[in-house]
Formats: structure tokens, sequence, C-alpha cells
């Protein structure tokens, strides 16, 4: 450690070291110098008293770094230079060290005095000053040309460093005590705040400290240069420091603004408020946006922050009266009223600057007095504000943002923060004029139609190209068996023909493929006819088989092939409301979206066929949707939906009485932070872009509720409950109801406009009862077909003509009471066969939801799979309803849960 501080100490007490060090400060003194005289050159009188004396102090604190330059340079490189010369130098730098501190004297009082007069005190100080300079030029003379005999000469150095700081001292004193009496304008009052504390006093500590060293007594020059090079390091970073802060505060006015050292990152930073002002869709909210906006951006408190909007009289609008005005309102409005002419300069100096910020046009005019300043400083002083910011419509003030005096205290607004605003007032006149002159409300209502629109025909598109996958998934459907069939007997003709059908059809006549080859080759044989139908091989895959009858030979040819897009398609095409619609029969049959709407709904026919269309489409969309179905169907078809706009969560509203004292308003809602509540996260915030929102029984809810839900519905925004503000939310709205909504509205006791937003997505499910005898039976086989697993016993439990007969006669009300009818008539038929045991009955037929479906029929081997056990957590809440829902031991669940870290 000592190695390591001595190796330190030799390094910053070398000559190199210094050279260095001070080769750093004049270069910086010299490009400080020059980019003062060009920006100072030009400006005003009041200007040019401390640009001239701030120019001298730079010159002068060159030359000590001169001084110690040559010094230095002697030592290293000339050692045979003669050192008088050297001398010499050090000598008049001495002379230079004295101008310094008069000159910084003088600036510093000039910089806080609009018209600086150099005062008796400093006239006698300089006359002093000036008899040092003369006795050290004489000393550095008489140096040249002759043997030192003056024997005070160190003594001198002395005298005259400690007086040098009796002026700078004395400036001082009277420079705070006029910072603290006098009103200066503040960005001046800061400059003089960071000359002071970062630049003059560091100085006049390192100069005191050097006090020795600049005498070059010989017993003192070894042992103080780290002391030069380390005060010399920090004198330049703390000028650096220094300059950078107050040419960054507009000093003398070398800058039209203030600048700010941050990147403008305009696009980061005001693309929410560009969003926000993109939903507005009245006056009040702009206020709320306006607060939002100036504490986001700028931590100026939402409470010092006012949006006004002019009242302008218009023919057709009556005259307002003065009296409805406030203070600051009235102030305003003769303000404006008395400069509004074209040619008023004060009109054309707002037009063109845009914004009024009193910090900068009150130090603008303490330099530089003009007429205009001289008018606008009294208006923003009787206001008492920091900003004044119009907004304008063709040259017309319609509005103003004002921003209360000092909601800033250390703090000025940038150049690139004026610009934001700028900015920000131009965008807030546009959606005032759209406010006022077209209906916004009926564009963003376009807008959100046009979203929802998008959003169904994406769907569409990832439905199409999923049904495209599963035809090209591998090369299945260039595989064709043939068959022959003649006098009861079928002859394979081709092995892929067995590869297909992998039953023996001449031996399993029983076989639902067996009897369905069986009939279609009757019929052929019988109408001397080509036939076509589709049929499901062992593992569920469906087969094509088409009959062409062979007169020469008397037989008939079967060809056995997977389906082609066709083949789907024409099958049902004829039993569409709307031919049209045939790519939803396409993704009925091939994607795993319809897949799962034909497991909750197995049936063909027409009516079931056009409402599992129309089922598709209404999932495919985000549309709010109202469910006109049996009470017991609503569940399943909720969780339907949900899972197929493949959203998260899925919340459930069930309302069993009217609602009272708002109370389901403020849960979907959020509640007004004033009425002294903690606003919680409303739930469509919490819902928002994952969540589905099941409402039950919506008739319920308070007409005010319904209100706000129509506007949720209709623009995709909704208000804070009794409160203005807004916040957008994507939920896919699902409601149900067992009223008749129509006579509701008529009676006065449901929203209008909800419930012509809800009207326009109903899905209607066909009642059972209206349903022709055919769908009915293809219905019951549908769900016959999903209870059974066991494909030995499938045709031993068929349900009979007459068991069929008995389903239909009694019709139940809803498709769960039908699938539990079908579910018993199986288990008493297992029973009297005595195959109860033997049968595999599926676990999922029962289960409605498609997430628990895999998982009931996975049963106990569910709890391997951390993912279906942490879903099932989410739907149950509760270790014991999931060990009965998968018929194990809740210890097994428990472990199960500890295992995957499952809450």
């Amino acid at each position: 450690m000592f190695n390591i501080l001595y190796f330190f100490e030799t390094i910053i007490n070398s000559f190199p070291f210094l050279l260095l060090i001070t080769l750093i400060s004049i270069s910086f003194k010299t490009g400080l110098l020059i980019f003062i005289i060009i920006h100072g050159f030009f400006r005003s009188t009041s200007v040019k008293k401390p640009w001239i004396f701030l120019s001298i102090v730079i010159i002068s604190a060159m030359f000590s770094d001169m001084a110690w330059i040559i010094f230095t340079i002697k030592k290293l490189f000339i050692p045979d230079f003669s050192y008088k010369l050297v001398s010499f130098f050090i000598r008049i730098s001495w002379i230079w060290f004295i101008v310094e501190y008069q000159a910084l004297s003088l600036f510093i009082e000039s910089l806080i005095n609009k018209d600086y007069k150099i005062s008796i005190f400093q006239y006698f100080f300089i006359g002093i000053g000036i008899l040092f300079s003369f006795l050290h030029l004489y000393l550095a003379i008489q140096n040249i040309f002759f043997a030192s005999t003056i024997s005070f000469k160190y003594s001198l150095y002395t005298i005259s460093t400690i007086y040098n700081f009796f002026p700078i001292v004395f400036s001082l004193y009277f420079t705070l005590k006029k910072l603290k009496t006098t009103f200066l304008p503040k960005i001046l009052h800061q400059q003089a705040k960071v000359f002071i504390k970062f630049l003059i006093a560091p100085h006049l500590i390192s100069d005191f400290i050097q006090l020795y060293p600049f005498s070059f007594y010989p017993s003192y020059i070894a042992s103080n240069y780290a002391v030069v090079s380390i005060s010399t390091a920090a004198l330049t970073f703390a000028l650096y420091f220094s300059a950078k802060k107050v040419m960054g505060l507009r000093f003398l006015n070398f800058q039209n603004h203030v600048q700010s050292v941050s990147s403008f990152n305009f696009i980061d930073d005001f693309k929410n408020t560009l969003e926000q002002l993109g939903q507005v869709t009245n006056m009040k909210e702009l206020n709320h946006i306006a607060q939002s906006f100036f504490k986001n951006m700028f931590s100026v408190h939402p409470n010092r922050i006012m949006l006004v909007m002019r009242k302008i009289k218009r023919k057709q609008e009556p005259d307002d009266t003065v009296d409805s005005l406030n203070p600051i309102e009235k102030t305003v409005e003769a303000f404006i009223s008395h400069h509004e002419n074209e040619g008023c300069s004060i009109a054309n100096y707002l037009r063109q600057e845009k914004i009024l910020i009193m910090d900068e046009i009150e130090f603008s005019n303490f330099y530089e007095n003009s007429a205009t300043s001289q008018e606008i400083l009294p208006f923003l002083k009787q206001i008492n504000v920091d900003i004044f910011l119009p907004i304008y419509e063709k040259n017309t003030i319609i509005g103003y943002i004002v921003v209360e005096r000092d909601s800033r205290s250390e703090e000025f607004y940038s150049n690139i923060e004026r610009d934001e605003m700028v900015v920000f007032a131009s965008y807030l006149a546009n959606i005032i004029n759209l406010l006022e002159n077209r209906n916004l409300v009926t564009i963003i209502q376009k807008e959100k139609e046009l979203q929802e629109e998008l959003y169904r025909k994406l769907h569409e598109i990832n439905q199409y190209k999923e049904s495209i996958r599963s035809f090209l998934r591998d090369n299945k459907q260039r595989k064709i068996g043939i068959l022959f069939y003649k006098q009861r007997r079928f002859i394979y003709a081709n092995q892929t023909a067995k590869d297909l059908l992998q039953v023996n059809i001449n031996v399993q006549e029983g076989h639902p493929l067996t009897k369905s080859l069986y009939k279609l080759s009757q019929q052929v044989q019988e109408y001397k006819t080509s036939y076509t139908c589709l049929v499901k091989d062992t593992i569920g895959n469906r087969l094509v088989l088409s009959a062409i009858p062979n007169l020469e030979q008397n037989n008939i040819i079967i060809l056995v092939y997977y389906p082609e897009i066709s083949d789907i398609v024409k099958e049902q095409v004829d039993l569409l409301k709307n031919p049209s619609e045939w790519d939803y029969l396409l993704y009925l049959e091939t994607t795993a979206s319809g897949k799962l709407i034909k497991q909750l709904i197995p049936g063909s026919g027409e009516k079931l066929l056009n409402f599992k269309i129309e089922l598709l489409k209404t999932a495919l969309s985000k549309k709010a949707l109202l469910l006109e179905i049996p009470e017991a169907d609503i569940m399943p078809m909720v969780e339907l939906l949900h899972h197929i706009s493949l959203r998260e969560t899925l919340h459930i509203l069930k309302l069993q009485a009217p609602e009272k004292n708002f109370a389901t308003a403020m849960k979907l809602f959020g509640m007004n932070s004033i009425f002294g509540l903690n606003r919680e996260l409303a739930l469509l915030e919490k819902l928002n872009e994952v969540g589905t929102l099941f409402i039950e029984n919506i008739h319920f809810l308070d007409l005010e509720t319904q209100h706000h839900l129509a506007e949720f519905i209709r623009y995709g925004f909704f208000h804070v409950f009794k409160g203005d503000h807004k916040i957008t939310a994507n939920v896919r709205i699902i409601c149900s109801t067992n009223q008749n909504l129509s006579t509701l509205v008529q009676e006065g006791r449901f929203s209008r406009a909800l419930f012509k937003e809800l009207n326009q997505t109903t899905l209607i499910m066909p009642p059972l009862l209206s349903l022709p005898k055919k769908e009915l039976t293809d219905l019951a086989e549908g769900f016959t077909e999903q209870a059974i697993q066991t494909q030995t016993f499938k045709n031993l439990l068929v349900l009979t003509e007459k068991e069929k007969l008995k389903l239909i006669n009694s019709c139940p009300a809803s498709l769960q009471e039908f699938r539990s009818r079908v579910q018993n008539i199986l288990l008493k038929k297992s029973q009297k066969n005595e195959v109860l045991q033997e049968v595999q009955f599926d676990p999922a037929y029962n289960v409605s939801d498609p997430e628990l479906v895999e998982a009931a029929r996975l049963g106990k081997k569910a709890l391997k799979d951390p993912k279906i056990l942490r879903m099932l957590m989410q739907k149950f809440k509760n270790q014991n309803k999931i060990a009965t829902f998968l018929g194990v031991n809740r210890s097994s669940i428990n472990r199960r849960c500890k295992e995957y870290n499952i809450d």
C-alpha cells in the first residue's frame, strides 16, 4: 500500500505530469475564450461589460498556465536555457495574476447589475493593483538587466497574493447581499450561485493553498508541484462544469432558450399522451390529459395546471357574461382582447414564440429591454404563472394552459421541454377542432369496429391456414385403396385398401365400417349409379368411400382415400343457409376450434349445422355477445368461446339480485379517488388484453352501470365511476339473461344503448323441441359415440330405434340434459348386458371446459404434468376439488403441489 502511495506521489509531483495538466488547462481556456469572443462580440452594451471582464479573467489565467509551461519545458527539455528569461515570464504572470483577480471581482459585480458602473472602492483596489503590478514589472526588468539586489521581493509576492483576496471578497459580500435583498431574474440568480459555488470559491481555496508555490521560493519548489498539478486539474474541471452549467442557463443571452442536457426522445416520451388524445370524446377529458402530461413529462403537480377553453362569441351562441370567469380568466381575456388585432406586435410575438415562459422573458428583459417584453412581463406577473401556453386555431386563441408560478422552484424549462409543450398544444388544437366541428365519437366508434373486423379476419385466416395444414400434414391423401364388391364379398385390389380400413370386412360384419360399405354397395347395385360417403376409420380419421358400378364385370369398384377439401364441403354444403359460408363448414371439420364445437354439439342437420357455424363465427370475433340459450348450456358455451378466443382469464360475474349502491359498477370501472377511497384497479383493467368477462343475468345491473358498460362496448374505453378519467381496455364481454330485454327497454328498466349494442351480436340456439327428428337422432348418436371409448362394445351399446324414439319424445330442453340422458341409457344397457366393468366410458364426457377435458381423460396421470396441475389449481382453487375431479387422494395432490412449487 505504501509503495502504491509513493508511486502516485512521484507521478503527480513530477514535471511531465505538471506539463500535461497545464497544457490541458490552457487548451480548454483557449477554446472557451474563442467561444465567448465569437458569441459576445455583437451583443448589447449591457452584456459587453461582463463579457469583457470574463475575457480578461480567462486571458490572465492563461498567462499563469503559460508561465508554468515555460518553467517545466526548461526543466525537461532545455536545461541550458537562461533562467533569467524564465524568471521574467514568471514575474510577468504575477502581474496577470493581479489582473485576473481584479477582473473576476468586476465580473461578478457586473453580472448582476444591469447598468454596471465601477464603484469608488473598486477604483481604489484597481489603483493598489496597478502599484503592485509596476513593482512586479520593475522586478522582472531588473532581473534581466541587473543583478537582483532587492531583498523584499519574496515578501512582495506574499503581500500581493494576500491582497488579491480583498477585491474578490469585497465583491462577493455585496453580490450575496444583493442576491438576498434585490429581486433578480431566477436564471441570473442561478448563474451567480453557480459561479460563486463552483468557480470562485474553489479558485480562492486553491490559490490560498498555492500561496508559497507561486512565490517560487527555492526550498518549496520540489515539494509543491503536486499541489500545483492537483489544483490546476481541479480548477480546470470546475471551470468546465461551471461553463457548461451557465451556458445551458443562457449565459449573457448567448442562447435564446435554456438548454437541456438530455437527448430529445420525443416518440418514447410522448406516445402515451398521443394515444390518450386519440381517444378523447369530450372537452372535460382534455383537462385531465393536460394535467397528466405536465406531471409525467415535467414533474409539475396536477393542481398547478389549468386548461382553459375560451368562450369565443359566435352568432348562434348567446353572449357569455364576464362575471362567470375567475380572476385569471378575466385578466387573460382582457390581455388577449387588447392584443388580438392582426398587426399588433404582442399578437405577432405570441404567434411566433407560441409559448411564454416567465423566467426566460424576465432574463431577456434584464439585458435587452424591449417594448414587447415590458408589456408581457406585467401580464405574467399579474396572473402569477411560470408558463402561458396559448392554443391556436387559424391564428385565433381558442384556449390556453397556465402553469402556476414556482411549480418547479429549482429547475428551468429547457428548449426540449419548450418544444414538447408547443407540440402538445398543436395536437390539442387539432383535437379541439375535431370535437367542435366533427363527430369524433363516431370516428372512435368506427375505428373500434374496424379493429374488431380486422381481428375477425385475422382469426379467419388462421383457421384457413390450420385447415389447409390438416390436408398437407402428411402424404395420406395421396394413397388410394381399391376394393371390389361382388356376390356379398369384398376383394382387396391393393395393400393400401387394407392399410386404410384396418378391418376384416368379410368377417367383422357388425363393424361400422363394414356396415357402411355394405350399405354403399347395395345402393350402387340397386340404382346402377355412383355414390360417395364419409366414414371414420378405427382411430377416428375420416375416410371417403366412393363406389362406382362396373357393368362389364358385374361388380362394384370401391375407392378408399383420405378426404380432400371438396369432399369435406360438398357433403353438407346444401344444408347451409348461405352457401358462401362453405369455408366455415371446412373449419368445423378440420380445425381445433371446429372440433371443440362438434364435441359440444355432435349432431348434424340444417338447424344445428347453421347454429354451429354462427357459434364459430362468434368465437372468432371479439365483439360483445348476448347468449340466448338454455341455462344449463350457458357455462359450457362461455367456456368454449373463451377457449377459442385464446384468452387467459375467464371472470364470471353472477348477478342474483338487482344491483345496490353501485357495487358492481365500482368493481367493473373503479371508483374516483375524490370520494376518499383508494382507487383499486378496475376489473376491466385487470382483464385488459388477457380476459373474458361473463356477466350472468345482466338485467340486474343498475341503469347507470348499463350506460357505462354500453359506452365501453361501443368505444373500447370506460370512465372511472363518478370520474372523468378514461381508461382503454380490450376485454371480451359475454352476457346472458332469462328476461325479454326488448320488453324491459320499453318499460324503461333496461338501457336502450346497451340493448342496441348487445342486439348486434346475439347468439340464439334453436330449441331442441323445434329440431326435426332426424337431427335429434343424429345428436343422440353423436353423444353415444363420444361416451363409449371401447370400440368392441359400441355395436352392443348402440341406441335402438325404440330408445331413440323414447329419448326424442321426452326431448330435453338443453344439450347438457340430452347428454346426461344418453349417458344414463348407456349405463343401464351396459348393466343389463353385464359389461359395465369392461366398457370404458369417456371420463371427460360431462366436462364442458375444453381446458379440463384433457385433464379428465388423463386422470391420475395428469399429476405428472406441472402445467396441467397448475391449470387445475387456477380453476378449482382447492386441492380437495382437484382430487375429486381426478379421482385421486388429496395427499397425492398436496405432494405434487409441493414438488412443483404450486401455491
